[in-house]
């Protein structure tokens, strides 16, 4: 074995700042959450050129005055303000710092591991060019590694989480996804609520296109307690009942979530044409959520 020592890695919080007040707002839950796990709280900030979109082209642009140097400097001051406000927090958690060259989606996903989780903002420059590109929170709900928590909610996020609602469909991307929520219940001492929308005809594990509407509920409760019966193996302590209500699995999921604290869902469905329907789910409770969302991928 050669003289090089390993370095323990211990999973990390990491939260991509930039002096918004949204990002200020993610800044906060992390700290909490960091606190929450034993976890150390890493916060990034990004430097790029500014980009311009004229006559239908895409490009790197100038604006008088800015060089690269300019940038770094004010980002770095950023990220600093944003370190002092997490440990300002007083919450016991060590806070790192980092300011890296990039467009900041893609850097937060690189520096991510599967051990880990990343937090964001729900909107960043609201109106601007992300409108156009793509915002931070769908680049890393897109690509990161690891579970992604994009962060709603002005005033909500260093309450404590007593209350956290998962979607189940009975994937296994939902399996993924109730474990995660189970140990996000466990360590907050939280009451976990398990939804289950579904709308006929509904194409379960025992019904096809022609069974009636009563057999077709019948599943989709098979469904749900399926899903209540891996929550008691899983976290036996934590307090938990069900949802099964006849309408799209986001309406069920946002009306359910209306005094949550936290929402959990799978990035993935069932195969085929229902993954393309779990991932429309996502995107809205993502876009309509009142509460911090928890995006959960599935293992590689």
């Amino acid at each position: 074995m050669s003289g090089d020592q390993v370095t323990e890695r211990h999973a990390r919080v990491i939260v991509g700042v930039d002096g918004t007040d949204g990002s200020n707002e993610a800044l906060r839950w992390a700290t909490h959450e960091a606190a929450r796990r034993g976890a150390p709280l890493h916060v990034m900030t990004c430097a790029q050129l500014p980009v311009t979109i004229e006559a239908g082209m895409v490009g790197v642009g100038a604006f008088a005055g800015s060089t690269m140097d300019t940038i770094v400097a004010e980002q770095e001051q950023v990220n600093q303000a944003a370190v002092d406000l997490a440990r300002s927090l007083d919450l016991h958690v060590a806070v790192s710092g980092e300011t890296v060259l990039g467009a900041p989606g893609y850097a937060l996903v690189s520096a991510s591991h599967e051990d880990d989780l990343v937090v964001v903002g729900a909107t960043s420059h609201p109106g601007r060019l992300t409108d156009v590109l793509g915002s931070v929170a769908t680049v890393v709900t897109h690509r990161a590694k690891c579970p992604v928590v994009v962060v709603h909610g002005h005033g909500r996020t260093e309450r404590p989480i007593r209350r956290i609602v998962v979607g189940v469909d009975g994937s296994a991307a939902s399996d993924q996804a109730l474990l995660w929520a189970a140990e996000a219940a466990l360590r907050s001492e939280a009451e976990l609520v398990l939804v289950h929308g579904w709308v006929y005809p509904y194409l379960g594990s025992r019904t096809t296109v022609s069974e009636p509407r009563d057999e077709m509920r019948l599943d989709a409760m098979r469904v749900l307690e399926a899903s209540a019966l891996k929550t008691r193996d899983l976290a036996p302590a934590v307090a938990c009942h069900s949802i099964i209500t006849e309408e799209g699995p986001a309406k069920a999921i946002l009306d359910a979530a209306i005094d949550a604290d936290l929402i959990v869902v799978g990035s993935r469905g069932h195969g085929g044409f229902a993954a393309l329907l779990l991932g429309s789910v996502s995107r809205t409770v993502l876009q309509h959520a009142e509460c911090p969302v928890a995006i959960i991928r599935p293992s590689r």
